[in-house]
């Protein structure tokens, strides 16, 4: 147990003085990220397991945005980030999302795809549920012919990128890294963005004292019972 007086050095004093400040003008900072936005990880590029090859040594560093940033709030005022633009802005994104949903089913839905596709999983079936000369070579030619229609249909549809292109209109400026329309929080880039909680270390030295202490008295207390022992022993011996 420290019971000795912490002394706060003059930098932690500084520290804490700054921590208050800054704590009482963003008194709605994100208390996950502390107005980073986010936080860095590393992980390592190559795939798991002993046989697994070896892509590069060491490791690579990404960065996650916080649950505050996602909601489209600001991590230090905790305001919306793109201020009265936001609803429309979400407006757009949220529509942007649903056309491109319609853009996915408008490249899959050609009519050539469509069957071939119906085909190739009834011949396959059939193939399964009867395997004979018949079911396989009619499996073999649907297969032969998914895998060109598949090949010939990879680029998109004229429907499907045109709705490509109006989804890339509607969500233009929706993932751009723009400062905060409210403080200018600025994505941790600029001075004050964001501040990490200040640890006090100035308690360590009380609780090096208090050990060094605390293992002078054990081993005044050890030089004493051995001392009564060595007195108890020439008692007896001289009985």
């Amino acid at each position: 147990m420290n019971t000795s007086q912490v002394i706060h050095t003059e930098a932690c004093v500084r520290a804490m003085a700054r921590q208050e400040a800054y704590d009482a003008r963003w008194p709605r900072r994100c208390k996950q990220c502390f107005g980073a936005g986010g936080g860095y990880y590393s992980f390592g590029p190559s795939p798991r397991g002993s046989g697994a090859p070896s892509l590069a040594p060491g490791t690579m560093q990404d960065f996650d945005t916080c649950s505050c940033v996602d909601n489209g709030q600001c991590p230090r005022c905790g305001e919306q980030l793109a201020g009265p633009k936001w609803r429309p802005l979400n407006f757009r994104t949220q529509l942007g999302y649903h056309v491109g949903r319609l853009a996915v089913h408008a490249q899959h839905a050609r009519p050539q795809e469509v069957v071939g596709r119906a085909v190739y999983w009834r011949a396959l079936a059939a193939f399964r549920e009867n395997p004979n000369p018949w079911t396989w070579a009619l499996y073999h030619a649907a297969d032969h012919a998914w895998t060109v229609i598949f090949s010939r249909n990879s680029l998109p549809t004229w429907l499907a990128h045109r709705l490509w292109n109006f989804q890339g209109l509607l969500e233009r400026g929706g993932f751009d890294d723009l400062p905060c329309w409210h403080c200018g929080w600025n994505w941790n880039k600029s001075p004050g963005d964001a501040r990490e909680p200040h640890e006090c270390e100035c308690w360590v030295a009380g609780f090096e004292a208090d050990e060094a202490r605390l293992l002078e008295l054990l081993e005044l207390d050890g030089l004493q019972r051995v001392s009564v022992l060595l007195v108890m022993r020439s008692l007896l011996g001289g009985g």
